[in-house]
């Protein structure tokens, strides 16, 4: 973009028009980028929230996971507080499982009309990240998880909007029983797919390389990054896609990252066929290049300081565990510097069990 002296009324005459057609453009834009985003998702404010439910029942009901009636108060910014009726019930695969968690994932079910005026305008059903147990450190990996996510929304916007929020449980059958503990809310694969004028797509493949090559070279350097092995594009396994026009690629969106070394949860292992035992070990994952993964790591190396800078802005996070995360960080940006460790960890260490390697179109 061209640059305006101010310093000369001349010059300030000729292109003061120009100055406010390109901030009206500008304007636009970023009004209109904004309007696609539900309210919800446009803050990274903690949202305060209380929900009263029948507490035992519901987080019991794991296989038949019906729908209970509670209600959810949201505190809003300037302190009011406002209620909702809404239907939750359980959800979610392994923190599902007792033996993993004692508080499963949950998903709120809203009524659209009780939601014009209300923060949560436009949501529909809403996943809600709990916190598994009530430990204290359980809390911390809440916190990393939601990281990640904010992470790779620096990467890509195909990517899933997270909010932070602390909650408060009151048990239904006895309010004095009441604890308070973090989560997060995680936007919808629909306005996901809608704000980037696509549609969710549920048609089968059969692997890595039919989707965008861009997309895909992003996402699964990011998935190597944070030493995350438990995900899977052919079986959709914490991974949706989306699709734009006719003839165009999907893109992958990940999701669940409570598996990542980043996160270190003490439930995490690493796939069976994986030849490591610890999940902090990168492991790279995606198919092979004729021409490398270069651009790639080009490209991680540009986003390096944004990157750190959403750790190092996560002041809800202990000092202790920033400086875990950046130590993290750091291990693979040096590794990245060194072109015989891309070129052996990376470059010929992807998977080659597949017909041929691909090139960019």
């Amino acid at each position: 973009m061209p640059s305006y002296s101010l310093q000369s009324p001349f010059s300030l005459k000729i292109c003061y028009p120009r100055i406010l057609v390109l901030l009206c453009l500008l304007f636009t834009s970023s009004f209109l980028q904004g309007q696609k985003v539900k309210k919800l998702f446009t803050s990274d404010s903690l949202l305060e929230l209380t929900v009263t439910l029948p507490i035992k029942d519901v987080i019991n009901d794991t296989k038949v996971r019906n729908e209970y009636e509670c209600q959810l108060v949201y505190t809003s910014e300037d302190g009011q507080k406002h209620p909702h009726q809404v239907k939750i019930q359980v959800r979610g695969k392994t923190r599902a499982l007792k033996q993993v968690c004692s508080f499963p994932p949950l998903q709120l079910n809203f009524n659209k009309k009780d939601t014009k005026n209300s923060i949560f305008k436009g949501q529909d059903k809403v996943k809600l990240v709990a916190h598994c147990k009530s430990d204290n450190i359980y809390q911390e990996y809440v916190q990393k998880e939601y990281v990640v996510y904010k992470m790779y929304e620096v990467i890509s916007p195909y990517s899933f909007k997270v909010r932070l929020c602390s909650i408060t449980y009151i048990d239904k059958n006895n309010p004095s029983k009441n604890n308070t503990y973090d989560g997060f809310l995680i936007e919808s694969t629909e306005h996901v797919a809608k704000r980037n004028d696509m549609t969710e797509y549920k048609d089968s493949i059969r692997n890595q390389e039919v989707l965008n090559k861009d997309n895909l070279d992003k996402l699964v350097m990011f998935q190597y990054m944070i030493g995350n092995l438990d995900w899977s594009i052919a079986k959709r396994h914490n991974m949706k896609l989306i699709i734009g026009d006719q003839g165009q690629l999907p893109m992958a969106v990940p999701y669940d990252f409570d598996y990542a070394g980043m996160v270190d949860t003490p439930y995490a292992v690493p796939p069976a066929e994986s030849s490591v035992s610890d999940v902090k070990t990168r492991v790279f994952r995606g198919f092979c290049k004729r021409n490398g993964y270069e651009e790639t790591v080009s490209f991680y190396k540009e986003q390096k300081e944004e990157l750190y800078d959403v750790i190092n802005q996560s002041l809800f996070l202990t000092e202790k565990t920033r400086r875990n995360m950046i130590k993290y960080m750091d291990q693979f940006y040096k590794n990245m510097e060194n072109p015989k460790y891309v070129d052996k960890k990376i470059n010929k260490a992807c998977r080659i069990d597949h017909k041929h390697a691909y090139d960019y179109e």
